[in-house]
């Protein structure tokens, strides 16, 4: 019987300290934590900025799909807005942040096309590949991707973003002729 009392509390427990200490986990809730969510999997924490993270989504996703043949569907994205939002979902300083295929997360600061482009990348890469390939993955890979892919203007990132997408520009040349999914799927 004791046994059983502590399983129950421990079951229990776990999933709580999961909300309250992971923040990233958050995700799968998120109208728990003020943000709304439509039916398109679009949530923000400021409604009056809804039109423009739809906008911003939209255009993210075509130019994915025109320019790199990337298909992304529809996943869960959260618009943060405000800084409570951004600490609320655990970005810390990031622009942004995709928890496997479950959802992603853009920061105040990442309302910007190539910042959401990079993180519907990732989203793109654990729908194909399994969400466990973004933790396992060869990071030059992963992230060379998201960040070459992603049209990032920034002429040169900090160390080791920029090697990452040098490596994946430079791999990426040598596999041209081989549809992307399956090039990555030989590299993965």
């Amino acid at each position: 019987m004791k046994f059983t009392s502590w399983a129950v509390a421990i079951l229990l427990l776990v999933p709580i300290s999961a909300f309250a200490f992971f923040r990233p986990v958050r995700v799968l809730i998120p109208e728990a934590f003020g943000v709304r969510c439509n039916e398109q999997n679009l949530c923000i924490d400021d409604v009056s900025q809804l039109a423009a993270a739809e906008s911003l989504l939209s255009n993210s996703k075509t130019y994915l799909a025109t320019q790199w043949g990337l298909s992304i569907g529809e996943p869960k994205i959260i618009f943060c807005r405000t800084e409570q939002c951004r600490s609320a979902f655990g970005l810390s300083n990031k622009a942004g942040f995709t928890l496997g295929s479950f959802a992603i997360v853009i920061a105040p600061r990442g309302w910007q096309q190539h910042y959401v482009a990079h993180e519907l990348i990732h989203h793109w890469q654990a729908d194909h590949f399994g969400s466990l390939v973004l933790l396992t993955g060869e990071q030059w890979l992963i992230e060379g991707m998201a960040y070459a892919l992603s049209n990032d203007p920034r002429i040169e990132l900090h160390e080791p973003f920029e090697s990452y997408r040098q490596r994946f520009n430079d791999w990426y040349r040598l596999n041209t002729n081989i549809p992307l999914k399956e090039s990555l799927a030989g590299a993965l």
